[in-house]
């Protein structure tokens, strides 16, 4: 052999052992990424309103906060790479259903979020048909852990038990003495009223009256009327997030709050009273789990939210964070993705983030942690655009939420 082959054969070998060094040293310093080769994808899937009237109430930002828990928990998980799916489901319950069973069809192993009654309740129906997970962010109904609860649901952030339980809590002596409901003829104003009429009865009020409306409906001037001159200590918007802002703008407007009848809106959240304005919404309580300004911790995490949505962050999106967080934990610790090792290990593991701490999870699938009332500021209060609101209340989880029953839901203990 030349001495110019044997040279070229030198060179070729230090060229692989440095590719090897190079490989194993990539190894080590970026394990993550590089054992995320070494199997499919662990798919899990934000399913939301992304262009509907819902919206603000999760929509984009929520799938933005789930790719962000995502990111910080490194991208892989058992060496896998973790793939976030996100869909619109337009509030439509065939849509929504139909992205469900496609995604479960495919491997996505969880799907977050949901929203809309109609369309939460056939996906955790599917969940368990399926053997998959469903966290349920955005979706208020009690059933979900009452009658339609499953072992494969986790009811994640708040329900319409706990923002009914804010709601009276709110006004005092005032939520003892009369109501008059303005309720969406749906299942979450049917829900919601039924919470607030129970614990107003049980503490000597009286509920004076209903008027109910359509989902379409945009003019509540004849109901606020008609609640108005019911002479009830206290209107209940049992309503949506969308109707009640309506409602309580149409009901200033009426300079209804100016007569003595207060207006409680249990629905609203931080995105609500920003469209309502401070003008109208001054001295509404909102009750919800989070807001951006409480903690070193939320201001955090709200500042990095801020940079890439352009807006503060609802109780919704910042907790689809935590629930990702919190499945993704599970995965690891239990080093497989079997449905139910994972929902176990959820269910045993006590929730600890920025938004929430020492939180749990029963059996019936209900997440128990504290929710606070928040008075919305006056005009003159406010120090800035997202200054809105301030802390009034802490309502410690075992009261927030409804004890379980075992009478309605077989997994209640």
């Amino acid at each position: 052999m030349t001495a110019s082959r044997e040279t070229m054969m030198r060179n070729f070998a230090l060229i692989l052992a440095n590719g090897f060094v190079a490989f194993t040293l990539l190894f080590m310093i970026f394990p993550g990424q590089v054992q995320a080769q070494s199997g499919p994808p662990v798919k899990i899937g934000v399913l939301t309103d992304q262009s509907g009237a819902a919206a603000d109430y999760s929509g984009k930002g929520s799938v933005i906060s789930a790719r962000m828990a995502v990111e910080d928990f490194g991208g892989s998980v058992l060496g896998r790479p973790i793939e976030l799916l996100a869909a619109d489901h337009l509030s439509k319950l065939d849509v929504g259903l139909g992205i469900a069973r496609r995604w479960y069809d495919d491997d996505v192993h969880a799907i977050f979020d949901v929203g809309l009654t109609s369309i939460a309740i056939g996906v955790q129906k599917l969940a368990q048909e399926k053997n998959q997970t469903v966290i349920f962010v955005s979706s208020g109904s009690t059933d979900l852990t009452g009658k339609y609860c499953s072992p494969n649901g986790i009811h994640w952030t708040y329900d319409t038990y706990s923002q009914a339980r804010g709601a009276f809590l709110a006004y005092k002596d005032d939520a003892k003495k009369s109501w008059y409901f303005l309720t969406v003829d749906y299942a979450y104003g049917t829900n919601i009223q039924r919470d607030i009429a129970e614990m107003v009865t049980a503490s000597g009020g009286t509920v004076i009256g209903t008027t109910k409306h359509p989902f379409e409906t945009s003019d509540f001037g004849s109901d606020l009327l008609t609640a108005q001159a019911s002479n009830a200590a206290i209107i209940g918007l049992a309503t949506t997030t969308m109707h009640a802002v309506t409602a309580a703008k149409q009901a200033q407007d009426f300079g209804m709050r100016d007569g003595g009848q207060r207006i409680a809106t249990p629905s609203i959240t931080l995105h609500d009273v920003k469209a309502l304005g401070l003008q109208a919404g001054q001295n509404l309580i909102v009750t919800e789990p989070f807001y951006w300004d409480q903690t070193d911790a939320t201001r955090t995490f709200a500042k990095r939210y801020f940079e890439k949505v352009h807006k503060m962050p609802n109780s919704n999106q910042a907790s689809i964070y935590g629930a990702v967080m919190h499945y993704l934990k599970a995965i690891q610790a239990e080093g497989s993705t079997d449905t139910g090792k994972v929902m176990a290990r959820m269910k045993t593991t006590p929730i600890n983030d920025f938004m929430t701490q020492d939180g749990t999870i029963r059996s019936d699938g209900r997440v128990i942690r504290d929710m606070y009332l928040f008075r919305v500021k006056k005009p003159d209060e406010s120090k800035g655009e997202w200054d809105i609101m301030e802390q009034v209340r802490r309502i410690p989880g075992k009261e927030a939420f409804k004890a379980p029953d075992a009478a309605v839901c077989a997994l209640a203990q």
